[in-house]
């Protein structure tokens, strides 16, 4: 176990997305500032408008793609604010609100596509588990911080719960391992099928019952025979073909 825990303990997945957001937030900041500070200005950095236009305009569209949170809805009112300046105002700071209204136009044509997408039947819905061990880490990083919120969060990423790790186990055997039956709950509410085994050939629940939890192998057992007796009732249902 102790090796598991060496694994997680340095894994921290929200962390480093949250750190992508930020990063590509900055981008878009920065681009905007270059993109309205005066023609004559550009023109002494050797920079031209057109490429940052386009710069501004990639990162707003790959940032409402990836992420169309927070952050973006700032960059949406600043923008809004930006473009409807009085004239004044903008004249007074030397800003010009061609970028901004083609970076706030970018922002509103890829939010419209990303809505139809998911209101169209396009087939790309509902998408398949996404079988990343980088979201397994994440879930045992959960775990070892028995963090039931971040698990959460991870799992309503879209990530596999039933995934192996390369140690043999699922999330949901190193919960039991643990001996924690709110993050054993969690995952079981989310997908996790009780009846997998580790790579030693171990369940969940024989985990549990190995390490003394006794109430989360009960749990772990209950849940076994719920998914038994759907299996089997779906058996029953299945026509059968004539011999």
């Amino acid at each position: 176990m102790a090796a598991i825990q060496r694994t997680v303990e340095k894994d921290d997945l929200l962390t480093r997305i949250r750190i992508r957001e930020m990063v590509l937030f900055g981008l878009i900041a920065l681009t905007a500032a270059f993109a309205n500070l005066p023609a004559e200005t550009i023109e002494e950095l050797g920079i031209n408008r057109d490429y940052l236009i386009a710069a501004l305009g990639s990162a707003v569209v790959i940032g409402l793609f990836l992420y169309l949170k927070f952050f973006f809805f700032l960059a949406v009112v600043l923008l809004i604010l930006g473009a409807n300046l009085p004239d004044q105002v903008a004249e007074r700071f030397n800003i010009s609100k061609v970028p901004l209204i083609l970076a706030l136009a970018a922002m509103i044509g890829a939010s419209l596509t990303n809505h139809v997408v998911k209101l169209l039947p396009t087939g790309l819905e509902p998408k398949p588990k996404e079988k990343s061990l980088e979201g397994v880490r994440a879930m045992f990083y959960a775990i070892e911080k028995n963090n039931a919120v971040y698990g959460q969060k991870v799992l309503s990423m879209n990530f596999d719960p039933n995934l192996q790790y390369d140690n043999g186990y699922t999330p949901l055997a190193y919960a039991a391992l643990k001996g924690n039956p709110q993050m054993v709950e969690l995952f079981l509410r989310n997908g996790a099928d009780p009846s997998l085994s580790t790579k030693e050939g171990d369940t969940p629940a024989e985990l549990a019952l190995r390490m003394g939890h006794n109430e989360v192998a009960d749990l772990l057992k209950r849940a076994r025979q719920e998914v038994d007796a759907g299996r089997a009732a779906a058996l029953e249902a299945t026509p059968q073909a004539p011999a």
